[in-house]
């Protein structure tokens, strides 16, 4: 199984910056390769970071309107010109702090998953390659026909989707209990560190391993691996320490969002 991790590089939920370094330096460690989709305050307050994170893994794109004075943080909702002038920017100053030229970066994903086809006709126009924004459990813009999907396509035959992997238990078990009556367990560290009606997270993650034949695309974010936001469920340690059991526990190889387009488009 090819797993590609990726991270939400963003400030905490309330603007701060604390322990992102910290977090960033255990992914580092932990994550061979991953997708560093990062916004453009990270990369003007903490370029630092993103410069070291480029030297072993993909730096991707990360909109969120709130950091450009949008009061609503949806960029599906705004014009096509502001959608494309955000993207660039962040694109931009993102690239800037990795040190490479922005044409490089090619991988997008937007904040809270507000996508549209929109946003993605303005992705192909600019020039990226790849859009993880599809989320089952986002579905506000994008059609069920994408929505629904688990494995990556090739969307209008110039943009690759990374859906966020799932899957929907289908017969009794601690999982399914957990879901019920119409759930799914999705591939992020939300589902990671939360335990439901007697089934941890870890568990979940497991079988959602278990049932995914080629590719499971799961993300983070750093106030996942910090103590900072107390109202999280487990603290930071718990999460480090369950993605080490989930790491060791299954068979897996590590991948960033290009290597997948590279074997999707030579099929």
């Amino acid at each position: 199984m090819e797993l590609a991790f990726s991270v939400d590089l963003e400030p905490n939920k309330d603007g701060s910056f604390d322990g992102i370094r910290d977090a960033m330096r255990w992914f580092d460690k932990v994550i061979p390769r991953g997708t560093v989709y990062t916004t453009s305050q990270i990369a003007t307050e903490l370029p630092e970071v993103v410069e070291s994170l480029s030297e072993d893994h993909e730096i991707g794109v990360h909109v969120h309107p709130q950091e450009f004075g949008h009061e609503a943080d949806d960029l599906a909702a705004l014009s096509r010109d502001r959608q494309r002038e955000l993207i660039s920017q962040t694109r931009k100053t993102v690239a800037g702090a990795a040190g490479v030229a922005p044409e490089t970066l090619t991988a997008f994903r937007a904040g809270r998953h507000k996508a549209s086809q929109t946003t993605l006709d303005v992705l192909t126009d600019i020039g990226f390659k790849i859009d993880a924004s599809i989320n089952v459990r986002y579905r506000n813009y994008m059609p069920d026909t994408m929505t629904v999907r688990t494995e990556p396509f090739i969307y209008n035959g110039d943009l690759m989707e990374l859906p966020t992997t799932y899957a929907r238990p289908s017969k009794p078990s601690r999982v399914w209990v957990r879901t019920f009556p119409n759930g799914n367990i999705t591939a992020t560290a939300h589902t990671l560190r939360t335990d439901r009606r007697g089934c941890s997270g870890l568990r979940a993650l497991q079988w959602l391993f278990e049932n995914t034949d080629n590719v499971v695309s799961m993300y983070m974010h750093p106030y996942d691996a910090i103590d900072y936001h107390s109202d999280l469920e487990n603290n930071g340690q718990e999460f480090r320490d369950r993605i080490k059991l989930l790491f060791d526990w299954s068979d897996h190889r590590f991948v960033v969002a290009t290597d997948i387009l590279t074997k999707l488009t030579e099929r």
